[in-house]
């Protein structure tokens, strides 16, 4: 009984011994627990500490250089400011120096002024004189100029009236030359006459009467064709009325290139279409007032200048320029409804200038297009 009760005592010890482990086991793991956590704690205090070094030491190492740049900046500025005090020191040297040249200049220009102050009178006087013939020279500058500008105005008359004078030759001659041919038929019809002598009186006076009607057709021709000549040049006159461009001359219209066509160009501008234009529609209207057995024609001759043609310009010389010139006028004009029969063109080129001179006014005029009215080659021959 007693090892009964023995055995039992001892199986309700053992159990509470258990526990008591138990509970000291989960004192020290809680122990442990604590330990843990303060060492991680500490760690992460200490590695931010650790940080907060690094950064310093750096903000030291810059704060250094930054020391040493100032050292290097401020030896700089120290050789500077004994660099600017040697040049100070020469400057005052240099400014004494001028102070010295001032005074001495002071000195001379003092004495210089009382020998101008007595020249003085002598001065004024001069410059009286010299002010006397500056308006001289200016009144005798003006008067040149006003002589230059008669002298050109002169020249431009006389240029002109040689125009006009060359123009008239030309009339004249032509108009010897019909008259010559004019006798040449009379004495062709006089010879008819004589041969016709021997036939009885009727018929004497029969052909003295054709004679004198020949004469007088002839006359009435001449006459008429003259007075289409004078009433197409009155017409022209009031279309170019004003106008410097577009001159008469004799018994010519003269058109300046500038006016119809481009530089180095046969094809007629707007400008110069316009013109012909209107020429076409006077000469129209004055034809239907005319007589259809009037032979006249319409003369159209082209003008350069005594330029040559330049690079890359499709002409051969300043004549196929100037008859490619005149041919377009001539096809402008059929265009507009003037009879081919009526036309004539010829090139020049520059081998009949109106003014000689080799300047670029004379120049100017001589580039060209000439329109002239004269009797047709038919009636001619």
């Amino acid at each position: 009984m007693l090892n009964k009760v023995r055995r039992r005592q001892v199986d309700y010890t053992w159990p509470g011994f258990v526990d008591a482990l138990a509970s000291l086991l989960m004192v020290i793991i809680f122990v442990l627990m604590i330990f843990v956590l303060s060492q991680f704690f500490l760690s992460q205090k200490m590695t931010g500490q650790d940080e907060a070094l690094v950064e310093l030491r750096n903000n030291l190492v810059e704060l250094g250089e930054m020391l040493s740049l100032e050292r290097q900046t401020t030896t700089e500025l120290t050789t500077q400011l004994s660099l600017l005090e040697t040049k100070i020191v020469e400057v005052k040297k240099n400014l004494k120096y001028e102070k010295e040249l001032v005074t001495q200049f002071k000195e001379e220009l003092a004495g210089q002024s009382n020998i101008l102050s007595l020249n003085q009178s002598e001065i004024e006087d001069l410059k009286e004189k010299l002010k006397i013939k500056i308006q001289d020279a200016l009144l005798l500058k003006n008067n040149l100029e006003q002589l230059e500008k008669r002298i050109n105005k002169k020249d431009t008359d006389i240029n002109e009236k040689n125009e006009t004078i060359n123009a008239n030759k030309k009339e004249i001659n032509e108009l010897i030359s019909a008259s010559l041919k004019l006798r040449n038929k009379l004495s062709q019809l006089q010879t008819l006459l004589s041969a016709y002598k021997a036939k009885d009186k009727k018929e004497k006076v029969k052909t003295i009467n054709i004679g004198k009607e020949m004469n007088s057709a002839l006359a009435r021709r001449v006459e008429e064709l003259q007075k289409f000549k004078s009433d197409f040049f009155g017409r022209v006159r009031e279309l170019i009325k004003g106008r410097k461009e577009i001159r008469i001359v004799g018994d010519r219209f003269v058109f300046q290139s500038e006016v119809l066509f481009k530089v180095g160009s046969e094809e007629l501008g707007i400008k110069g279409q316009e013109e012909m234009a209107k020429l076409a529609i006077t000469l129209m209207d004055i034809e239907k007032s005319l007589p259809t057995d009037i032979d006249w024609i319409l003369q159209i001759d082209g003008h350069t200048d005594n330029l040559p043609v330049k690079k890359g310009q499709n002409y051969l010389d300043n004549w196929e320029l100037s008859t490619k010139r005149a041919l377009s006028v001539l096809r402008f004009l059929i265009k507009q409804g003037i009879k081919p029969d009526r036309l004539s063109a010829s090139g020049y080129g520059s081998f009949q200038p109106i003014d000689k001179k080799n300047t670029n006014v004379a120049r100017a005029k001589n580039r060209r297009i000439e329109m002239k009215i004269t009797q047709s080659t038919k009636t001619n021959q």
